[in-house]
């Protein structure tokens, strides 16, 4: 159960911050935002094959890991700040 709420937690937060970051990205023009809006972008894709893995396991898509997952939200809230910063 706790994998199914963070694979989904994963996924909205990812598409909410690559949102941000695109919308930051529209203003300023600078590479590293679009390189930003990247690692969020893999971060979505991510989140969606391990979301799709846990309901559809005869694909043979890697199962989530508790551990790796928490750690998944912290890359995502420190990439976070660095894109609210100057």
């Amino acid at each position: 159960m706790l994998s199914i709420i963070l694979c989904g937690f994963i996924t909205i937060f990812s598409l909410g911050l690559l949102a941000v970051s695109l919308f930051s990205y529209a203003k300023y023009k600078t590479t590293k935002l679009l390189v930003v809006s990247l690692v969020f972008l893999v971060f979505l894709l991510k989140g969606v094959l391990m979301s799709l893995g846990l309901f559809y396991t005869t694909w043979g898509l890697p199962t989530a890991n508790d551990a790796f997952m928490f750690l998944d939200v912290l890359i995502l809230g420190f990439l976070f700040v660095v894109t609210l910063k100057r």
